[in-house]
């Protein structure tokens, strides 16, 4: 018998991996080697990757991450990922010759998807069949159903009608030689309502081959329907597997457990272990190689302008290059306006459903017995650590423990807010401090390595509450805001994502774990306990959640910030930064504003004051007018924390100035008579 798969589905687009609306409206997600690299450590039972990309042009869109492809075609990308993909693996878009076929075979595809070609030349498949094989050839029907209840296939991802009904349709694709069907849903494509039972039963009844239902998935409850209810052969999703801890383990429990005879969980594959293996030796010459370059002064080996055009938001201020991945719709408007706009448009009605959904998984996770704290709260002392704690000690009335990284960085003001916390909200407060010593040697070598000073304290922050969520045997870790979110508008409102191994991995730490740095400046395994991160065994046994907050409750930064001051008397920066004009961020490291944040401007031309005055605009706080004012004053400036940190590593300003210069993003930065330049909004 053959099992019933459960299959991920990721979309490419430009470079990036994207989450998908109606086939309309695209979010960036991230890297699709990293998020393949999760996948083959999960033992997947098959993948698809879909190019939807308008043409052959892909770029990750910043070169500071350790996860990087070679050239720009999707024949590029697919060559990178086909080392670190251990699953069979179907490759569709782009496809128009049978000569596109056999160039995905070659690179290491096992099945092709076809679908416009087909639609518009159906022999293209008897001749694709006959040449590779039926079982090589996978006919995508993306379908619309019509207010009348008419079903109809598109063509041209989803915005083409061929005038085609499904059932016909696949009648004539299977007779002329197509081994499997994927069936995808336009219209339940990124709702979370679940899969199009009445279309699955109509297309799988029609055919005797394989099918893959696509399209609606939003609970890990919706994928044994579509196999029991619909008789496909495979349940597949797309945006769910980016959002929750151990997603794909998860899904396939419920699958099980629903009675679907597939292959069993496998939480860990020793091929594709979850903590990346580097090779040392190529490491090392490129450590090398960005020393050489930095001692020959700036310009030395300037890297050629990219293809791609650094334009920004018509409504707020976002440029195209940032550190967090952006996209914009066809007006030009950036994903973090569009989802600014959605979280405006949610009613009162709804913020109290989300209300409501907050208790329940609070009153889920909460103890019983009084043997264990109730959750544990990541918190640094900021105004959103604050909130965090009055919403759940104070509204939900939940005993929870506070954990805090540590990563000798506060401003006066944040150290007396952090250590306020454990009188003012009568709470337990776990203050972590590693030692000075490898701090300060993790200072140095994420800026040499990556260029972020702070890699030790994004990983830091990101594991510390979940070691401890384990530690205590307190699955339910709370966070603020998902940040990507509200930047960039990476996921949508309707999503309620969670906090992951792999977002650590890839956003938090740019794809460097803890073991890179093991050996270097004599840096050993047992010093990095603290960025060790939980098994997923363990997760999975405790299922350990990380959600955000700002997913169930109205999240505006001022407004926390007003309150908390009134409340609990929370201390602001007594004084300007010099690269922002808001008062009460990041107290709890001086660098975030501050030298951290200059890098960032360094690297992708933009900065902290760029993110805040995006989000002022987007509330309604200021005009665009005035933000390019800010921006244009604030985004260059070099601020005087950076002394301090040039002294607390032990480099010259002018040591720092040359390295950060062979960090310059080439989309971004040229040089002209001598002197790094850039475009800029307001010139």
């Amino acid at each position: 018998m053959v099992r019933p798969r459960l299959i991920p589905v990721l979309l490419l687009k430009h470079g990036l991996l994207v989450r998908s609306q109606l086939f309309k409206v695209h979010q960036a997600i991230g890297n699709p080697m990293s998020t393949i690299m999760r996948l083959s450590n999960w033992n997947v039972d098959e993948l698809i990757l879909l190019d939807i990309s308008q043409d052959d042009y892909h770029d990750l869109r910043r070169d500071d991450l350790y996860q990087q492809y070679e050239g720009t075609s999707a024949l590029d990308v697919l060559k990178a990922i086909v080392p670190v993909c251990f699953m069979p693996l179907t490759f569709g878009g782009r496809i128009r010759t049978l000569e596109d076929i056999q160039l995905r075979l070659n690179l290491g595809a096992d099945k092709c998807v076809i679908n416009t070609i087909a639609l518009e030349d159906p022999d293209f498949i008897a001749a694709a069949a006959r040449r590779f094989g039926s079982q090589c050839i996978v006919v995508n029907l993306d379908v619309r159903r019509h207010p009348d209840g008419r079903y109809e296939v598109y063509g041209q991802s989803g915005q083409r009608p061929s005038g085609r009904d499904p059932v016909s349709w696949v009648r004539q694709a299977v007779e002329l030689g197509a081994g499997e069907v994927f069936l995808n849903s336009i219209d339940r494509d990124g709702s979370a309502l679940g899969y199009d039972l009445d279309l699955i039963k109509l297309v799988t009844v029609a055919t005797t081959v394989p099918v893959i239902v696509c399209g609606g998935v939003g609970h890990y409850g919706d994928f044994p329907p579509g196999i029991l209810e619909g008789g496909a052969s495979a349940a597949a999703a797309a945006n769910i597997f980016h959002f929750f801890e151990n997603s794909y383990p998860f899904a396939k429990k419920a699958c099980l457990k629903a009675g679907i005879p597939m292959r069993p969980i496998n939480l860990n594959n020793r091929w594709f272990p979850r903590e990346p293996v580097y090779p040392r030796q190529a490491e090392d010459a490129k450590i090398t190689r960005r020393l050489e370059l930095a001692a020959a002064g700036p310009g030395a080996g300037t890297r050629p302008e990219k293809q791609h055009q650094v334009r920004w938001c018509s409504r707020c201020v976002y440029p195209s290059i940032s550190a967090a991945p952006m996209e914009f719709d066809e007006h030009g408007v950036c994903m973090g306006c569009r989802m600014a706009e959605a979280k405006e448009a949610i009613t009162p009605d709804e913020w109290a459903r989300r209300r409501q959904m907050l208790r329940e998984v609070l009153e889920h996770y909460r103890c019983r017995d009084g043997g264990a704290y109730d959750c544990v709260i990541a918190v640094s002392g900021g105004k959103d650590s604050y909130f965090q704690t009055h919403v759940i000690k104070n509204e939900f009335g939940l005993n929870p423990v506070l954990v805090t990284y540590n990563g000798n960085n506060y401003l006066e003001a944040g150290w007396r807010n952090v250590h306020r916390m454990k009188e003012v909200f009568g709470v337990d407060h776990v203050f972590f401090s590693p030692s000075v010593d490898l701090l300060v040697k993790l200072n140095r070598l994420g800026f040499i390595i990556m260029g972020d000073m702070n890699w030790h304290a994004h990983v830091g922050i990101t594991t510390l509450p979940v070691r401890f969520a384990v530690h205590f045997k307190t699955p339910l870790v709370i966070w603020g805001e998902h940040g990507y979110l509200d930047l960039c508008g990476q996921f949508s409102v309707v999503d309620f994502p969670e906090m992951s191994y792999r977002d650590r991995l890839e956003h938090f730490a740019r794809g460097f774990e803890w073991n890179y740095m093991v050996g270097r400046d004599g840096i050993k395994s047992e010093e990095m306990i603290p960025y060790k991160y939980p098994s997923d065994q363990e997760l999975f046994d405790l299922d350990v959640r990380g959600i955000y907050l700002g997913n169930y409750l109205y999240w505006e930064a001022n407004e926390h910030s007003r309150m908390v001051v009134e409340k609990y008397g929370f201390q602001v920066h007594p004084e300007p930064f010099e690269r922002t004009y808001r008062r009460m961020s990041n107290l709890d490291d001086m660098h975030e504003n501050g030298a951290h944040d200059y890098l960032k401007y360094i690297k992708f031309g933009y900065g902290r004051c760029t993110d805040h005055v995006c989000k002022d605009i987007r509330a309604g706080l200021m005009s665009r007018d005035q933000g390019i004012d800010l921006v244009s004053r604030m985004d260059h400036v070099k601020p005087r924390d950076l002394y301090r940190w040039l002294n607390y590593v032990g480099m010259t300003e002018a040591e720092f100035d040359r390295l950060a210069d062979t960090f310059r993003d080439p989309r971004v930065w040229r040089r002209q008579d001598g002197q790094w330049v850039k475009d800029n909004l307001w010139d």
